[in-house]
């Protein structure tokens, strides 16, 4: 019997029934407040009508930082997660808190169904018309509103923009769909990027995509269009289940390795239950869906119907168009992970070849798993100061051409 996607359902199931009546707390801003840094959420409106939140945490007000007149940073999280992936950390350990502390203005996007981003100008989440998209639609709707407010309110001709895990796939659905969007971005890091997913070896993931049919039937049973929503129930449940002096805390770690791969730096055994706070953030179904697609295909692809009929009339033709990836026209540092289990090597090396327009650097990150550009006590030396450094110079060489 395959009991991983029914977990993944039935908790999902049980998350909307326990904690739909008590209100969730923004612990993304508590986060950064925690820090006594200053905390801005604005709501961002996408061409197809979602309300979406934006965390900000503006530059430091100081005569040093003002004179740089660096460009601003745009931060966009994986699946499940949200804004609350880059402050969780604290000082000295998140990236944003890191970029905050270097001068730059840091603004951090959710994506559409996630917990701040749940708001539709005519469609409330109950309707199963709110839940009609995959990450093709955060890449086309979501990631340009975002980045077109970011840069109206800053006054920047270009952001820097740092994407891990999803947030790298909709950047490179949005340069395929929209190339003009490059003149947006000055450079861009993929952090653990997806886009192709023929080697992922997550057992949970590879068993989910295996048996798509029996879980599109459980999910049609159940009525659910969204999966593991965040609650009040789960923003407390890491304290109850996974604090590090109980003893359900291997069985945390041991659940979460299985997804994103066994890494060479365990976690601080404090942090766990504060990346439960925020995560998951919930999804539409059609996002896991659209992401098991590409693992059985092998290609990275716009959704599949599965009707020829539905295919051509979306498409045009009988099958999903591939992205073109030779659209992206980028400066772009892409990082993995060799205990990655979901952006394995061979994938992440055929990205590269075919971002054939892009100037890439890649690095290898001995040891991590998918979370640890995120999470791992390392990540400032090993990946942030590369991010950082890159960005600095870029700005400090085209001030001008930014206005």
């Amino acid at each position: 019997m395959k009991l991983s996607p029914v977990y993944i359902v039935l908790i999902s199931w049980i998350h909307l029934i326990a904690g739909q009546a008590l209100p969730l707390i923004d612990s993304v801003c508590l986060a950064v407040q925690r820090q006594r840094l200053e905390c801005q959420v604005h709501r961002v409106e996408t061409a197809d009508g979602y309300r979406l939140s934006v965390h900000r945490i503006p530059a430091p007000r100081h005569p040093r930082c003002a004179s740089l007149q660096l460009r601003p940073f745009l931060l966009m999280h994986g699946l499940l997660g949200s804004a609350g992936d880059f402050v969780t950390g604290g000082r000295g350990r998140s990236l944003a808190l890191e970029l905050h502390a270097r001068c730059f203005d840091v603004w951090m996007g959710n994506a559409r169904g996630t917990t701040y981003s749940r708001e539709h100008r005519s469609l409330a989440t109950s309707d199963a018309r709110f839940w009609q998209f995959s990450w093709h639609e955060i890449g086309i709707y979501d990631l340009p509103a975002t980045v077109d407010y970011v840069l109206a309110r800053t006054g920047h001709r270009q952001l820097h923009y740092v994407g891990h895990s999803q947030g790298t796939t909709v950047l490179l659905v949005l340069l395929s769909q929209r190339p003009e969007y490059n003149a947006r971005f000055t450079n861009a890091a993929l952090m653990a990027p997806v886009a192709f997913l023929k080697h992922l070896s997550s057992p949970p993931l590879r068993l989910l995509a295996s048996d798509s049919s029996g879980v599109t039937m459980l999910l049609n049973t159940l009525g659910l269009h969204e999966l593991l929503p965040a609650t009040s129930l789960t923003q407390v449940g890491g304290q109850y289940f996974c604090s590090a002096t109980l003893p359900t805390y291997a069985l945390c770690t041991l659940f979460t390795s299985l997804y994103v791969g066994f890494s060479d730096y365990p976690l601080d055994r404090n942090i766990l239950p504060r990346i439960l706070q925020t995560t998951p953030a919930g999804m539409s179904r059609r996002q896991l869906q659209h992401f098991g697609q590409l693992i059985n295909s092998g290609q990275f692809q716009q959704y599949d119907y599965r009707s020829p009929r539905l295919n051509a009339l979306q498409y045009g033709q009988a099958t999903p168009p591939s992205y073109q990836l030779a659209n992206v026209r980028l400066q772009l540092q892409i990082f993995h992970g060799t205990r990655d289990v979901l952006a394995i090597q061979a994938d992440v090396q055929r990205l590269v070849r075919e971002l054939r327009n892009s100037r890439t650097q890649m690095y290898q990150v001995p040891g991590y798993n998918h979370i640890d550009f995120l999470f791992a006590i390392t990540a400032p030396q090993m990946v942030y100061e590369r991010i950082i450094q890159q960005a600095w110079q870029l700005d400090a060489t085209s001030t001008a051409a930014d206005g």
